[in-house]
């Protein structure tokens, strides 16, 4: 279609490319109160342009492959009732899809539209297939096109500089974070649960989240802002608030969704948070590019911290990005996913407490023997296998490598996948009894233990491992980079637990997490029974030198 143009706040052309960039830029100077003579002439430009909308979803629909659909209703012209089954049921519809049609691909109608889902064995053609964009995708399903959710966008920085950084910053340097960890799981510890040897009762959640910020606060950016009560909220609540007010504004109509994102509570408090988390890190980053062009005008290196400024300054390679969004999108990668692992594994301890003398006796015994040496890390091996059981059974999500073409793309079989189709694979078989065999459905701590000894399943079995069979992680050259960070922070937190408490919960029910859609969450109003234990060993007096780590 034509371009739209306006003129922005410098009196220069502003281009307006779609129907719904026209609509938000004119709501937004609605609510600044810097439209021009508002009334007739807003009311007529937005029906024109929502029905120029509305032709464009048509069309799209019309080019869509002719697949079938797991969740289709004889009379549901609006597709209502297949949007509340898969918000209930998304598991299961996900599960006999590929029961009903085989290992082929089919049609999920999500929350906003269709999706092509695909099995695991189109993760390879996926990740070659540059047309697939995940970028676009997020338009869809994050509304990453409103400014409210920019952040969600991808595009914060120059394609692999986010991976790079991670791993050549955060990865490189692992042996190195594992004592401040250590103490500072010590300290959050000590404020929230204590020493109270008697029986008490605690919001699981609300704890695990203070504990998280924490620990990637003081490994990415360090005193004084990693003890700033201000940036710790931001980190724990800013992704809450972000994606809630996504879910929130794909509640309403799609037409609505240009007001409801410019008014809804929880999009004013994610954008306040964004501003609040800018003015922090602002002086940071200025103060950091000073030192560096001092330090390069007088001949030396910068004296600047190694931490996650300096991460993403380094592999940018003088390429821009945006300092504070690239922030906000690592705390929004790690903080919550390891949370939630987190979690649901003390709520698995709960629920299985036989493993928990097990799990104690090992910790106790490598700690003795290695202290907190890198190889600690890797030799507690029940640890490592429960904590992937736990994924297996709750993963974050049920579908991975989201993707839409920004042009028509055929994958492997000819399947032809029209420009704009949504795309994500399945992660159906992490709970495939083909895969795991008869006893698939009952949880195991053990499970990972025993394929390791199988030459065949050694290098899989670890818990940063991936394999188009066990996709917590995703895999192929997008698997989360970052894994190897969150596996050490949430063994370290781990170990602490089992040392320093007991745990127990009235219901076991508790220990059964949310399913909204394909997203699986710990229980988040789940509470427990915590009490401190006399420790066998004393944690926080194991020290390591960089060159033992």
């Amino acid at each position: 279609m034509d371009t739209l143009t306006d003129l922005n706040s410098s009196g220069e052309p502003l281009q307006l490319n779609e129907p719904s960039d026209a609509i938000h830029h004119i709501l937004a100077q609605l609510t600044e109160g810097k439209a021009p003579s508002l009334g007739l002439y807003a009311a007529v430009v937005i029906t024109i342009l929502l029905g120029a909308q509305v032709l464009q979803y048509a069309i799209s629909r019309l080019r869509r492959p002719r697949l079938p659909t797991i969740n289709k209703f004889p009379w549901d012209p609006f597709g209502d009732k297949a949007k509340t089954q898969y918000l209930s049921h998304a598991k299961k519809l996900i599960q006999d899809g590929f029961k009903k049609f085989g290992e082929r691909p089919f049609y999920l109608r999500m929350d906003v539209d269709k999706t092509v889902l695909l099995p695991p064995q189109y993760i390879e053609a996926v990740n070659k297939e540059d047309g697939l964009s995940f970028i676009a995708f997020t338009t869809t399903h994050f509304l990453s096109h409103f400014e409210t959710f920019k952040g969600l966008d991808g595009t914060t920085s120059v394609p692999g500089h986010f991976e790079e950084a991670v791993m050549k910053g955060l990865t490189r340097s692992l042996p190195r974070f594992t004592v401040p960890i250590s103490k500072e799981m010590t300290g959050a510890l000590n404020d929230t649960w204590g020493d109270n040897k008697e029986w008490h009762e605690v919001w699981l959640r609300g704890d695990v989240l203070k504990w998280v910020a924490r620990l990637s606060a003081r490994i990415f950016v360090g005193d004084p802002l990693a003890s700033d009560e201000t940036w710790l909220r931001i980190s724990r609540e800013y992704t809450s608030n972000l994606f809630g007010a996504v879910d929130k504004v794909k509640s309403y109509p799609r037409p609505l969704w240009w007001i409801v994102e410019r008014f809804h509570p929880l999009a004013r408090q994610a954008r306040e948070d964004r501003r609040q988390a800018k003015q922090l890190l602002e002086p940071y980053i200025a103060a950091r590019k000073e030192e560096i062009a001092r330090a390069e005008k007088e001949g030396r290196k910068p004296d600047v911290p190694d931490d996650s400024l300096e991460w993403f300054r380094t592999a940018a390679k003088g390429r821009p990005y945006k300092d504070v969004d690239i922030q906000l999108g690592l705390t929004n990668a790690a903080i919550h996913t390891t949370s939630d692992l987190i979690g649901q594994s003390i709520l698995n301890l709960c629920k299985y407490p036989d493993v928990i003398p097990h799990l104690r006796e090992e910790v106790i015994q490598v700690l003795q023997k290695y202290g907190w040496q890198k190889v600690a890390l890797t030799e507690v091996r029940l640890l490592d296998s429960f904590l992937k059981e736990t994924q297996r059974f709750k993963p974050v999500g049920m579908v991975f490598m989201a993707r839409k073409p920004t042009r028509n793309v055929t994958l492997p079989g000819g399947l032809n996948i029209p420009k704009g189709t949504d795309t994500a694979v399945s992660s159906h078989k992490m709970w495939s009894p083909d895969i795991w065999g008869d006893d698939n459905d009952q949880f195991n701590a053990w499970r990972f233990v025993e394929r390791r000894k199988q030459p065949q399943f050694q290098n899989n079995s670890l818990l940063v491992s991936t394999c188009p069979e066990f996709t917590a992680f995703g895999h192929g050259k997008h698997a989360c980079p970052g894994r190897f960070f969150a596996a050490n922070e949430v063994k370290i937190a781990m170990m602490h637990l089992l040392i320093k408490y007991d745990f127990k919960f009235d219901n076991p029910k508790d220990a059964d997490w949310l399913e909204f859609g394909v997203t699986m969450l710990a229980n988040p109003a789940a509470k427990i029974w915590v009490r401190a234990r006399e420790p066998e060993i004393d944690l926080d007096a194991i020290e390591v030198t960089e060159a033992e780590a």
